[in-house]
Formats: C-alpha cells, structure tokens, sequence
C-alpha cells in the first residue's frame, strides 16, 4: 500500500515516540545519547522533510508528468497548453464565436484524475477546487462549460474511475509561473497543492510580507479609517479610493443590468472603489468578494437587504486570492438612506469559525 505523504510523516513520528519510550523502560541510563535525547533532531528533520515535499507551495511546485495521492484523488498533470496553441484546440472544440481582448489569452492544462475513495458515492472537483494562477497571485477559472472536449470538472467520479481531460482559462498575457491549483475542503480537513504548468516555474513570496506590521487605522466605530489612507490588518491592505452614493450609484446599478432592483425602503446602495493586497504569508487560496463589506443601521449593526446583482460594468472585487495578490475594484452595500458619513465595516473573517477580529476595519468612504 502506497501511503499519501502526511500518514506516513506522523506514521514514523510514532514509531519513534514508541521506540523512545520503550529505550527509556528497559534500558539504565548510560553516557551514550538515547534515541529520547536524540529524538528532537530526529523530529525536525522529518518535519523538514514534510515541509520540502513539492507543491505545498508555489516556490516548490509538483512537476509535471508527477502524480501525487491527495485524500479521495490522485492526480497528475499531463500537458499545458496557452496562446495560440491553446486557441486552436478552443476554436476546434467550440462552435461559438469567441474574441478576447488583446492582453488575454487562452490556457489549458491537460489533467489525469483518479477518484480513490473507497464509498459507493458519486466525487467530482469543480472550479473551486482547480484553477490556474501565476505571478500576479490571482485565480483564473474554468470559464467555457462542456468544452475543450473532454472536460471533467462537475463530472461524477466513483471509486477507482479514471479519466483525463482539460481544465481552461483565460489569462493574462504578462502572467508568468503560471501554476495549477488543487484546494479541497473536505469537513473540517483542507488540501492545497501547487502544480508546476510552465517549465520551472516557481514563486518565491516577498520577504516584505513577513515584515509588515498592522496598523491601528479604523479598529474602532468611533474613529473610522480616513478614506485613501492606508489600512494594514493581520492579513490585509486596503485603501478606499471612491465613493457613488443616491443617483449615482442608482445609474452605475441600472447600465445594461436588466436585474437591477430598487433599494428597500430606508436604504440606499453605495458603491465603493478599492485597493486591497492580501499579505498573509501562508501558500493557500482566500476568497475576497462583496459579502466581506457591509453598512450598518442605526444601531450599530449589520445592514442587511436583498441579493444585489451587479452589472459587468465596472471592475468588482471578487475572486480568490494568494499570498501577494493585489486587486483594485469595486464593492457594492447597502447603507441607511440619507447617510452623509457612511462608514463601510471590512470583514474578510465574517464566516471563519473562531471570533477573530484581527482583520475587522471601519471605514469612511467620503
């Protein structure tokens, strides 16, 4: 049996503790260094070991042509195609008529996948669990539904199925180290590993990152951050930059969105234009979108209204994010009508688990 690389790490951890302890039992003390004593060095050297495998992060990514055992999945990447090679596989497989704009292009990864899960239920991997990134940190997804042919993403997989097929994007054509993401959440146990795309790629995180320190600039309702001065959390920096409030932001909703709806009663939307960089230094996807950001009522609390569908107009804040990544967009909320000081809460944590505030912002937007 083949053992996924984290089972056999604390596989040996625990043949060691058991030896260590059964040396100490048996055995009289003597000058010569027990495995107990040696045991530290022991331990750090195998954590070393775990920390090096390839494509725990983006400096070391899995190459291509490796295939790797993840909970439920083994995986390999079989080819990477973009540009112009790319197209033509696109154009052949697709009946649509398709232009990119001219900084844009197609890339597509060609991907082995084994479902191994050992149930009698249906497994798939979607688009939130595989997209392509590279240099800039941001996530390009799967975008053409059904097509390059084969396609497996959404696909049901049962125990022991194999199948190949491509995953897409469209991506930057100054994106370099472009990379494969896996990021998988199964109950409370999350997988991230980082695949090698192009031909040595890898992607070394600014040591600036490790050194930033957060400042105090709208920890408290009382005295909102400044708008365009800098924000530094735990894990983020952001900047307010412009505001739309009433008709304004009415007409920015309303262009070519046939879904736009009236504000209910007592409230009005505004329309926020950010600078964000994510700069926690662990290798692992967040995802930053308009839920993160909202107003709040007379009393302090969240402002809470109806889904608001946004129109391809404008540039909006959404997707996920790695270490480094920096995005400049819009958000959308709602706020109390009438509200000449509007302050916008920052909440990247709202559906963490654990209570931490460490990244919880009050900002003002004019």
């Amino acid at each position: 049996m083949i053992l996924p690389s984290r089972p056999k790490v604390w596989l040996i951890i625990s043949i060691l503790l058991l030896v260590s302890l059964s040396c100490n039992l048996v055995k009289p003390k003597s000058d010569t260094p027990s495995i107990a004593e040696n045991l530290p060095n022991a331990l750090n050297q195998i954590i070393t070991s775990a920390t090096n495998e390839p494509g725990l992060n983006r400096k070391n990514p899995i190459p291509i042509g490796t295939q790797i055992s993840v909970p439920g999945w083994q995986i390999k990447v079989l080819e990477f195609l973009r540009g112009e090679e790319a197209r033509k596989i696109v154009d052949f497989s697709n009946s649509q008529d398709v232009t990119l704009d001219a900084n844009w292009e197609y890339a597509l990864a060609k991907v082995s996948v084994r479902c191994t899960s050992m149930d009698n239920y249906a497994h798939d991997l979607g688009i939130s669990e595989l997209h392509m990134s590279g240099d800039k940190g941001l996530a390009y997804n799967d975008s053409m539904d059904g097509w390059p042919q084969p396609e497996f993403l959404f696909e049901d997989m049962f125990s022991a199925e194999i199948v190949e097929g491509w995953v897409d994007a469209v991506i930057p054509k100054d994106e370099h180290n472009i990379m494969l993401v896996l990021d998988i959440w199964d109950d409370e146990f999350r997988t991230t590993r980082f695949f090698e795309l192009e031909k040595n790629g890898s992607i070394q995180l600014s040591e600036e990152l490790a050194n930033l320190n957060p400042n105090e600039l709208g920890i408290n309702l009382d005295q909102p951050a400044p708008a365009g001065q800098l924000v530094i959390t735990q894990d983020w920096e952001i900047t307010v930059l412009n505001s739309l409030t009433g008709a304004e932001a009415n007409a920015a909703l309303k262009t070519d969105n046939i879904y736009y709806a009236p504000p209910g009663d007592g409230m009005e939307y505004l329309l926020v234009e950010l600078k964000l960089r994510y700069i926690n230094t662990i290798d692992k996807p967040v995802w930053i979108g308009y839920d993160r950001f909202y107003g709040l009522d007379e009393n302090g609390y969240m402002l809470e209204g109806d889904m608001i569908y946004t129109p391809n107009n404008k540039d909006w804040i959404e997707g996920n994010l790695l270490p480094g990544a920096e995005l400049e967009g819009w958000v959308v909320l709602y706020i109390l009508k009438g509200n000449e000081s509007p302050v916008m809460v920052f909440d990247p944590d709202r559906y963490e688990s654990s209570d931490s505030k460490n990244n919880l912002r009050y900002l003002s937007v004019k």
